[in-house]
């Protein structure tokens, strides 16, 4: 394990290519020798995995008790979303959930080893990453309802694309397609900078973006933006109407991260845990760091998380069956 290194800046952390887990403070290590272990259940690098090493370090903080992220990626989030569920339901293995292993992946999924909504202890929210509809320049829409105006001229000819099948940009532009009817072909990459590459090379007309890729972009012109497809306008483009405000209110697709424990968390511990990512959440240097990761900083209660999740675990399931996507375990 490598030691956290405060005076890092986050390209730098990143550049190291920091793999399975580090060390986030290790105050008061004679105090209480054993750390209480964060699983992010995506690769190191990536929007979730920066959120967490940046709650885990204000927690440590908070809790005076050493705090390790370790990443467990592969399937979607899957393999590490099913480890902290089988874990002791002791206080010392969370979870940094998220809207793809807690609201999306179960409705796709046709076998999954965890279940979303009783496998785990729900603690807090911890951030928002919004997405928004993008087009490349040639597509001479400006607002949702002309790009319907013109995808419908282009019959069988629109292409829009995705990080992923199954994930939540894909399902987003299910989720427009429907609302809009229209027809377009999806198009699955492996990751958002590959759709924004496509975009921009116009092999898509558009796609479903996250923010904290596309503003770049957005903001040099290189793609145009439609609308914000979450129920409020955001602080980094505060300019850019929501989706219902462009006449779609069904077309929400906000990515979240969350911090859970294992089912059965004694209550003293979802208490504790709670007040220590809380505290966190709150610090103004944390939503300067979540700032630079386009990303909204959202603490919660316990109740105010589940409540969150199950209405999005919810609202997808109704989109999938439309959609006919289904995914092999």
């Amino acid at each position: 394990m490598t030691p956290f290194v405060p005076s890092l800046s986050r390209r730098a952390l990143l550049g190291a290519g920091l793999a399975a887990a580090l060390p986030v403070h290790a105050h008061a290590q004679r105090n209480n020798p054993r750390a209480i272990t964060v699983v992010v259940p995506f690769g190191a690098g990536g929007s979730v995995d920066a959120i967490g090493r940046s709650l885990a370090e204000g927690m440590a903080r908070h809790l005076d008790q050493p705090v390790v992220v370790e990443n467990r990626a592969g399937a979607s989030g899957a393999i590490g979303c099913a480890a902290v569920a089988r874990a002791p339901a002791d206080g010392h293995t969370l979870l940094l959930g998220a809207s793809t292993t807690h609201a999306v992946l179960p409705n796709v999924q046709l076998k999954l080893a965890y279940d979303p909504l009783r496998d785990f202890t729900p603690i807090s929210l911890a951030a928002e990453v919004e997405n928004a509809l993008v087009v490349h320049p040639s597509v001479p829409a400006r607002t949702l309802a002309e790009l319907v105006t013109w995808c419908k001229e282009r019959k069988g000819q629109v292409a829009y694309g995705s990080s992923g099948a199954g994930g939540i940009t894909h399902l987003a532009g299910e989720l427009y397609k429907s609302a809009a009817g229209i027809e377009a072909v999806h198009v699955p990459y492996k990751a958002s900078s590959e759709v924004d590459v496509a975009l921009m090379g116009g092999q898509l007309q558009f796609a479903f973006a996250t923010l904290a890729s596309a503003i770049p972009h957005i903001r040099s012109g290189r793609m145009h933006a439609l609308a914000l497809a979450s129920a409020e306008r955001s602080p980094f483009l505060p300019e850019l109407p929501t989706t219902a405000q462009a006449g779609f209110p069904s077309v929400i697709a906000v990515s979240w991260a969350a911090l859970y424990g294992p089912a059965g968390l004694p209550a003293a511990q979802v208490t504790r845990l709670h007040a220590a990512a809380d505290a966190a959440l709150r610090r103004p240097e944390l939503r300067q760091r979540f700032d630079t990761l386009v990303a909204r900083a959202l603490p919660s209660t316990p109740q105010g998380l589940a409540t969150y999740q199950a209405r999005d675990y919810a609202r997808w399931g109704k989109v999938v069956p439309t959609a006919g996507i289904r995914l092999e375990g």
